[in-house]
C-alpha cells in the first residue's frame, strides 16, 4: 500500500460547472453571463464564509502574498516582518515588491512567529507585519494587532494554509487589514493552482482589483500604475468553487484524521504532535510531528526513509527557515550565520505526516503502526 503525503479531492460538481463554462464560452477572467460567472461566485462565496467585505481571486497563493504588498505602496527599502519558519513564497512577495524581509524566530509552542520578538525588529523603514497561520494553527491576533496599531502597520495574514483556520472563533483571513489564501492542490479548497485577496478595506479592494489587472485605467489603455496579470479564469474558479462548496466538510475530514493521528500516536516517546490552543480551531492543513532523535531513538530524516522504504508510506519535511535560504543570504536580506534556534529546530525535526482530505482511517492506522513498530 502507497500512501501519498497528500492528493485532492475532485469535487462532485467540477465537471458538470467546467462544462458549463465552457458550453457558454465564458473561459476567461471576463464572464458576463451570471449564471456561469464563477470567479463571482467563489469571490463572493469566500467573503461570505470567512466574514470580509471583499474577496479578490487570483492565479496563486504567491500572487495573492505579491498583490497585497502592491496594494499597499510597498517601496524600496521598507522593510516587512515575516516568521524564519515558513514557505518561502511569503519572503518572496516582499522582495518581488522592492521591501526588506525581516525574520523573526517561531514559537516553539505554536509554531507560528514568536510574538515575544516582533516589537523589538521594529524600526521606522517598517511598513508591515505578515503572520503566517502555519500548517493550519492561527497567529495570536489579537497581539499582531496591538502591535500594528501601535506602531500604524498594515497586517497581511498569510492564510495559505489556514482555510477554516478559526482564532477565538473568527476566521482567519478575516482578522488583519488583509489576507492572503492558497487554492494549491493540496489545499483544503483546490483548483490546481488559484489564490484570493481578502479584506474589509474597500480601498485595498479597488485597488487591489486594478492592479491585478494590468493597471487599466480611464480610458482603458492609460496606465497610472505598474500592474499585473493575477486574474484568476472562469474555468479555474469554477473548479475552486466546487471544491469551496464542500469545504466544511473537507476541514471535518482533515480535523478528523487529526484526531486519529492523535489517538494513535500520543504516547509515543519522543514525539511532538502539532498544537491546537484553546483559543484555535486549527483546520491541520497538514498533519506535522516532531522527532526529538535522542528520545524517540532515530533522527526525522530516518524515520522518513524506513516510512517510504519499509511501508510505502509518503511524508515531507517541514519549511526550511528563511534565515538559512541560500538565494536570501547571497542577496543580503539576512546575514550567513543568524541563528534562529526554534525555527531551526522545527526544521531538524519536523514532518509531516500523510494529510488528504479523504484519508482513509485503515491508512492513518497503518502510519501509526509504521511508527509504532520503528519505535520498538
Amino acid at each position: 500500500m502507497r500512501i501519498p503525503t497528500c492528493i485532492p479531492v475532485v469535487p462532485k460538481n467540477a465537471k458538470k460547472y467546467v462544462n458549463a463554462v465552457i458550453d457558454k464560452n465564458w473561459i476567461s477572467s471576463l464572464c458576463l453571463d451570471e449564471d456561469v460567472n464563477f470567479i463571482k461566485k467563489l469571490e463572493d462565496g469566500m467573503a461570505g464564509y470567512i466574514g470580509t467585505k471583499y474577496c479578490i481571486s487570483t492565479t496563486s497563493g504567491s500572487t495573492a502574498l505579491d498583490l497585497s504588498l502592491a496594494t499597499l505602496g510597498i517601496e524600496p527599502g521598507d522593510e516587512i516582518i515575516i516568521p524564519s519558519f515558513t514557505m518561502i513564497a511569503t519572503a518572496h512577495a516582499v522582495v518581488h515588491n522592492g521591501g526588506r524581509p525581516v525574520f523573526v524566530d517561531a514559537d516553539e509552542e505554536t509554531w507560528c512567529m514568536d510574538i515575544s520578538l516582533v516589537e523589538q525588529v521594529v524600526t521606522q523603514r517598517t511598513r508591515a507585519i505578515i503572520p503566517v497561520h502555519i500548517y493550519g494553527h492561527p497567529e495570536k491576533m489579537d497581539e499582531i494587532n496591538a502591535i500594528a496599531s501601535k506602531y500604524n502597520l498594515c497586517v497581511i495574514e498569510d492564510a495559505a494554509e489556514a482555510i477554516g483556520t478559526q482564532y477565538k472563533g473568527k476566521m482567519a483571513g478575516s482578522l488583519g487589514d488583509m489576507a492572503c489564501f492558497s487554492f494549491y492542490a493540496n489545499k483544503t479548497i483546490t483548483s490546481g493552482e488559484g489564490g484570493l485577496l481578502a479584506t474589509n478595506n474597500e480601498d485595498f479592494a479597488k485597488r487591489a482589483n486594478m492592479l491585478k489587472d494590468q493597471a487599466f485605467g480611464v480610458p482603458r489603455f492609460i496606465h497610472e500604475d505598474i500592474g499585473f496579470n493575477y486574474r484568476m479564469n472562469n474555468l479555474t474558479a469554477a473548479y475552486a468553487f466546487a471544491s469551496f462548496e464542500e469545504v466544511e466538510d473537507a476541514v471535518d475530514k482533515r480535523r478528523k484524521n487529526a484526531r486519529l493521528y492523535r489517538e494513535g500516536l500520543s504516547d509515543i516517546e519522543g514525539i511532538t504532535l502539532p498544537p491546537e490552543k484553546d483559543y484555535a480551531v486549527n483546520s491541520f492543513w497538514m498533519y506535522g510531528i516532531l522527532i526529538d532523535e535522542k528520545r524517540f531513538g532515530l533522527s526525522k530524516t530516518e524515520v522518513k526513509d524506513i516510512l517510504k522504504q519499509g511501508h510505502g508510506i509518503d511524508t515531507r519535511d517541514f519549511f526550511y527557515p528563511m534565515h538559512k535560504q541560500p538565494s536570501l543570504i547571497k542577496k543580503g536580506y539576512v546575514k550567513d550565520g543568524v541563528l534562529m534556534p526554534v525555527s531551526e529546530m522545527l526544521w531538524e525535526r519536523g514532518l509531516y505526516l500523510p494529510s488528504s482530505t479523504n484519508l482513509k482511517e485503515a491508512e492513518i492506522s497503518c502510519v501509526v503502526e509504521a511508527i509504532k513498530k520503528i519505535n520498538q
